[in-house]
């Protein structure tokens, strides 16, 4: 079997040689050994290796989570990696290059290699865009439809000019689009690069930039403006870039969805970093303990980004010409809509007549934990608070929609960054597992507690029959899987997550 994969290896040295002495795996603690020992793998197999250091090929137990390749005591981060593929009659052959190292992995069966390469796929960076894709039209700014050559599948593309955009903070947003799962950012499907651009390519969607509906005339009620908070609910990272023009709204769905696009997150806070960061925001979303230089981005800073959309929002007025610049905060303008509120009883016909004018200020209550939010960093309201504030909660039962994706549960950031920073390159995450969404799973637990409740029912009121007996089966047999499959999910996520 060796002599076999030595007669690819040795095509590979012929114009490779320099390049396959350095390994581009790196040592995993102790602590991190053992949550990835508690992890499903997407793939576990024993595969042959080429050990760069002894320049022999040796076989060794391979696991796949996540972005990530474990092998022993060492892993690799793939979404930095590249792919080289190569094939005979001897077998087949992975190459996985990330800039520091190569690693080299060997197939005999033809089955094991087509899906290794299908799932590795979906985390490395991938090439020859142009060959398999299509440009068709661009839908919103930077975005374009695209259409698979093979498939004729359309997808969206966001193109991004390398020699334009600020790689760190680009590679920063892959990392976090792979990292986590959210109803409020896109999934990410595939990323692409060449000499020009860097491809980032998710499923079809219709959507519109929130600001042009804004301009259509498009008012958003309580429990629309309430689910922008929703982001910050579900996980501790942080987006870095809420305006209102990095807001997109789902066109094609029965119920407003919203996206949040062009994340700004940054894994280290050097000061060139920082520069670059603030130079690439609107002057109006950063916060001021940034703009002082006091604080680094954070979920705190998101809170104020938030704040001032929820502001511009709510005193937005539409306007024949638009030059797309925003007007400056008026806090003063906050306290005049709280009196109106509040005083409504006496001053009935003004109150109706800013009503009129200001068509998304609802309630007292919006107009307190949006001051909250504009309040500086020692002042502001704080995650958990918010989540609680009596606006929030008061609606929070109305923004429940029927989710039409499902969506993954994942551990938190922290692993994650600390291994992508001792790799020193970008992380990635796969998109292609069962995905839960803590609201959907509420939804089904209560069509659970209704079923339940209706054979209760049924059993009361006649003697037991066979056909309850039946449901009743059947219903316990759904609910083991179904709780089995969620826990495998979220147990696979978990660790690859913390670890990257």
């Amino acid at each position: 079997m060796n002599n076999d994969f030595r007669f690819i290896l040795n095509k590979i040295k012929a114009t490779q040689q320099n390049t396959l002495r350095q390994t581009c795996l790196i040592q995993l603690s102790l602590s991190q050994i053992e949550e990835i020992n508690k992890t499903i793998p997407i793939l576990k197999q024993t595969l042959t290796i080429y050990n760069n250091h002894k320049d022999s090929l040796i076989q060794n137990p391979i696991i796949l989570i996540p972005n990530l390749i474990i092998i022993q005591n060492e892993y690799l981060v793939l979404s930095n990696c590249t792919i080289i593929k190569f094939k005979s009659k001897q077998g087949q052959c992975i190459q996985l290059s990330n800039g520091i190292g190569n690693l080299l992995i060997f197939f005999l069966n033809n089955e094991h290699y087509k899906q290794w390469i299908t799932n590795l796929k979906q985390f490395c960076k991938l090439s020859n865009f142009s060959k398999k894709f299509f440009v068709k039209e661009q839908t919103v700014a930077d975005y374009y439809l695209i259409q698979h050559k093979k498939t004729n599948k359309y997808y969206i593309a966001n193109m991004c000019s390398i020699s334009n955009t600020q790689l760190e903070l680009l590679n920063s947003e892959i990392q976090t689009l792979r990292s986590v799962k959210h109803t409020s950012l896109l999934d990410l499907k595939w990323v692409y690069q060449d000499c020009r651009f860097i491809y980032l390519i998710y499923e079809y969607f219709r959507c519109e930039k929130l600001t042009t509906l804004l301009k259509q005339g498009l008012i958003l009620d309580q429990t629309q403006l309430a689910s922008l908070t929703k982001f910050l609910n579900k996980q501790q990272i942080y987006h870095g870039n809420i305006t209102l023009n990095n807001i997109l709204i789902n066109v094609q769905s029965s119920y407003l969805s919203i996206f949040l696009i062009n994340m700004k997150p940054i894994n280290k806070f050097d000061q060139d970093t920082i520069d670059q960061y603030k130079k690439s925001i609107e002057i109006n979303y950063l916060a001021p303990e940034i703009l002082e230089g006091t604080s680094n981005p954070s979920i705190e800073t998101d809170l104020y980004q938030i704040g001032i959309v929820l502001y511009f929002l709510t005193f937005y007025i539409k306007q024949d010409k638009d030059d797309g610049k925003m007007d400056q905060i008026k806090m003063e303008l906050i306290n005049q809509m709280e009196e109106y509120f509040i005083e409504v009883s006496k001053i009935q016909s003004k109150q109706i007549n800013l009503q009129q004018e200001y068509k998304m200020a609802y309630s007292p209550s919006q107009l307190d934990l949006l001051k909250r939010l504009l309040e500086r960093k020692d002042q502001r309201v704080k995650l958990e608070e918010a989540m609680k504030h009596h606006w929030f909660v008061n609606i929070k039962q109305k923004f429940k929609p029927k989710q039409e994706r499902r969506k993954q549960h994942l551990p938190s950031l922290n692993t994650i960054i600390e291994l992508c920073e001792q790799s020193e390159h970008t992380k990635s995450f796969v998109n292609n597992q069962l995905r839960f969404d803590d609201e959907q799973v509420l939804d089904e637990n209560n069509l659970i507690q209704e079923f339940m409740s209706e054979l209760e029912k049924n059993n009361n009121q006649k003697p037991p029959s066979r056909e309850n007996h039946e449901k009743l089966k059947d219903f316990q047999i759904f609910k083991t899987s179904y709780e089995q499959q969620k826990t495998n999910t979220q147990n696979q996520f978990k660790v690859s997550k913390s670890v990257v």
